[in-house]
C-alpha cells in the first residue's frame, strides 16, 4: 500500500516508546564494555564500538526527554540510529533499549497525532497514539545536536 510507513516502536522505558521509520534504524544489538565518562550528562550513558565505529555515542532517550537520571549499566542492548544531519564524525548514534523492538506497519488512519505542551522537551518532535500506544517521535536533529555539542565539549577537555 503507497500509504504505509514501516516503523519501529521501540520501548526506551517501562511505559515510553519511541516511533521511528525503519529505514533510519541500522540494527539493535546487545554491548558490553561499555565506554562511560563520568562528567557527561545523566542522559550521555557512554559509547559503544559497533561494525568497526568506534565511540558511537549511546543515550538514554527517556532521560533527555525528561531531564531524568539514567543508570550507566556496562550491559545491555541499543538501537543503532542513522544520523540525519551532515554533522562531521557523528554517521551513528544508539538510544538505550529497555524491551524488544518491534516492526509498526503505519498507515495515516492508524496514526492519532498529540498536540505537544509549549514546555514539552526538544527532543520530542511529536507524541502519537498507534493502536492505542502512546510513543514520543524523538527531534532527531535536535539529538544529533546535543551529542555533537557535548562531543565538542569533551574534545577540547
Amino acid at each position: 500500500m503507497a500509504n504505509e510507513i514501516r516503523g519501529i516502536l521501540i520501548p526506551v522505558a517501562n511505559e515510553k516508546k519511541v516511533l521511528l521509520p525503519n529505514a533510519i534504524i541500522a540494527e539493535v544489538v546487545s554491548y558490553k564494555d561499555l565506554k562511560v565518562s563520568a562528567s557527561a550528562p545523566d542522559w550521555y550513558v557512554g559509547a559503544v564500538n559497533w561494525r568497526g565505529y568506534e565511540n558511537v555515542p549511546v543515550i538514554c532517550y527517556e532521560s533527555l526527554s525528561t531531564n531524568g537520571v539514567t543508570t550507566r549499566e556496562k550491559e545491555g542492548r541499543v538501537a543503532v540510529i542513522k544520523a540525519l544531519g551532515e554533522l562531521e564524525g557523528l554517521p551513528y548514534f544508539a538510544l538505550i533499549v529497555k524491551g524488544v523492538p518491534r516492526l509498526q506497519v503505519v498507515t495515516q488512519g492508524d496514526l492519532q497525532v498529540h498536540e505537544l505542551e509549549e514546555d514539552t522537551n526538544n527532543a520530542i518532535a511529536s507524541q502519537v497514539t498507534i493502536q492505542d500506544e502512546l510513543s514520543d517521535i524523538p527531534n532527531i536533529r535536535f539529538i544529533e545536536h546535543v551529542i555533537n555539542a557535548l562531543l565538542s565539549v569533551q574534545e577540547e577537555e
